[in-house]
């Protein structure tokens, strides 16, 4: 009986510990292509793991890869950049919008070319970008500010995008508000860093 129990448990290590756990992780992630990876039937969660997964997954981006933690030192720099007028001697003053919602905009926005920076209507769109690794697909975001207030319902997002066929692009007609809602929390998480560090400074 003890011989049995033992030998028991040396398969199970050998099985989570062994050469065996690569092909168990493998199938996992080929089964979350199917089920994703929170409702993966086989794989198991507490209900705070599950909880958790999910908020990764809302959090996550387009690519469906949730970003690395806002850095608040670049943060409060950008804001100060923001604050002595670098943002706005760029696309003019005078603004009747909120200006941390504002000026989250702008940082969640800078690694990307601008086509329409609009202060005085709260308006920003990117110009066409296109990824390397997607040729064929090229998005745009426009960012509408609509409120003074640093609220939720203050900021709107749209994505559009486009495929090419036979050196023509079409718009490809997908509704992408997953993904627009994702960007409008990343500009709220943005803007109430942006608030506090106001506050304190």
């Amino acid at each position: 009986m003890i011989k049995t129990i033992l030998l028991f448990l040396l398969v199970f290590f050998l099985q989570s510990c062994g050469p065996f756990k690569g092909d168990i992780e493998k199938n996992l992630e080929e089964m979350d292509k199917i089920h994703g990876k929170c409702n993966n039937p086989y794989r198991e969660f507490t209900r705070a793991q599950k909880k958790i997964c999910e908020d990764k997954e809302r959090a996550a981006g387009p690519d469906g890869k949730v970003d690395d933690p806002i850095n608040l030192t670049k943060l409060i720099e950008n804001y100060r950049n923001f604050r002595e007028g670098n943002f706005s001697t760029s696309y003019g003053g005078g603004m009747s919008i909120n200006r941390n919602l504002w000026g989250a905009s702008l940082i969640l926005l800078e690694q990307y070319p601008l086509d329409i920076v609009d202060a005085q209507g709260g308006f920003i769109s990117t110009d066409w970008i296109i990824e390397r690794e997607s040729p064929n697909q090229r998005c745009l975001i426009k960012i509408n500010i609509t409120s003074e207030e640093l609220v939720s319902s203050g900021v709107k997002v749209r994505l559009i995008c486009e495929q090419k066929e036979l050196d023509v692009w079409y718009q490809d007609g997908v509704t992408y508000a997953q993904e627009e809602k994702n960007l409008i929390l990343k500009i709220l998480e943005i803007a109430d860093v942006l608030s506090t560090t106001e506050k304190l400074s």
